[in-house]
Parts: C-alpha cells; structure tokens; sequence
C-alpha cells in the first residue's frame, strides 16, 4: 500500500520530533485509517521546542502574508501547539493521548475524546465531517467518562454526547 505524502511527513516528523502529539486531519486518519484533503500537519508538543531546535532538524520558518509560517523538511506545513488544543489544557491533551501503532511507527495522538471535544468547538465545515467519520467508525470506542472530564461542564458534554449519537446513526 501506498504511503500518502501528508501520512509520509507526518511518520518522519515522530521520528525526528520530541514529544510529538498529532491533533487535527491527521489525527483523525491514524485513528480511523480515512484520510482527508489538509494543507498542514498539527501537532502538539510535550515540551516546547526552540527555533534553533527546529532549524537544526530541517524544519524552515517563512513569512507569509502577516504570519510566520514553520514547514517540515518535506515543505509541509506545521502548527505546532504548546498550551492548549481547542480549550483542551496541553496536559489533559497529554494525559489521554494514544499511541497508535501504524506500520512499524508508534505514534502519540491526540485521543479520541479530547480529538470529538475539540472538533465538536472548533466547528468548522471539514470538522463536522471529521465528526461524522469518528462517530461512524469509532462510536463504540469512546469513552463517555474520559470525554466527561475534558468538556467545560454538562451542558457540553451532553450536547457532544447527543450530536455523537446523532451521527453514529447517519
């Protein structure tokens, strides 16, 4: 099977990274094995990393438009998050994060309760439909305990539960 090149990058930014935690489109493939279209790679860092870190590792920082933009090696572009995902505190994201074999690779992913509680706040077009695959493919898989203590309180946590259910069914 075909590696694709956004999985590719992703295997080679674990393997020369520290403390890497992959959040966003590409979490959503190591969990479900479904790849969507996305421009970048997100991942979070268990301790930050310095500029000259990066730099010595290949990574390249460019300016474009008003943004500084960080690229891997393979000219993919990188956020990196270092205090929060979606509201999620960086140490709750650590916590339950999973490692996932994929090939010969074990990677560290954002886990799939923190993964639903982020997308379900971010909202975005490409987010609902992250949630939908999640539902469809992992519903039995989630655990409603831990999702409870990332959620701000019942409300949310009622509201993700009930749209989850929701969509497992569609």
């Amino acid at each position: 099977m075909k590696i694709k090149p956004l999985v590719r990058e992703s295997l080679n930014i674990n393997n020369s990274l520290p403390g890497v935690i992959f959040i966003g489109a590409i979490a959503r493939y190591f969990h479900t094995q479904d790849l969507r279209d996305s421009q970048d790679i997100d991942f979070a860092v268990i301790k930050p990393l310095s500029d000259e870190f990066l730099m010595d590792k290949g990574y390249r920082k460019f300016k474009e438009g008003k943004k500084e933009v960080w690229r891997s090696p393979g000219g993919i572009k990188i956020d990196i998050y270092t205090k929060d995902v979606s509201g999620i505190p960086l140490d709750l994201v650590i916590k339950t994060a999973a490692e996932l074999q994929i090939g010969k690779d074990v990677v560290k992913v954002i886990g799939l309760e923190a993964l639903i509680v982020a997308k379900n706040r971010a909202q975005r077009d490409n987010d609902i439909d992250d949630l939908h695959i999640l539902a469809r493919l992992k519903s039995k898989e989630i655990r409603w305990d831990v999702l409870k203590t990332i959620t701000k309180d019942e409300t949310e946590y009622q509201t993700v539960k009930t749209a989850m259910e929701y969509l497992a069914k569609k």
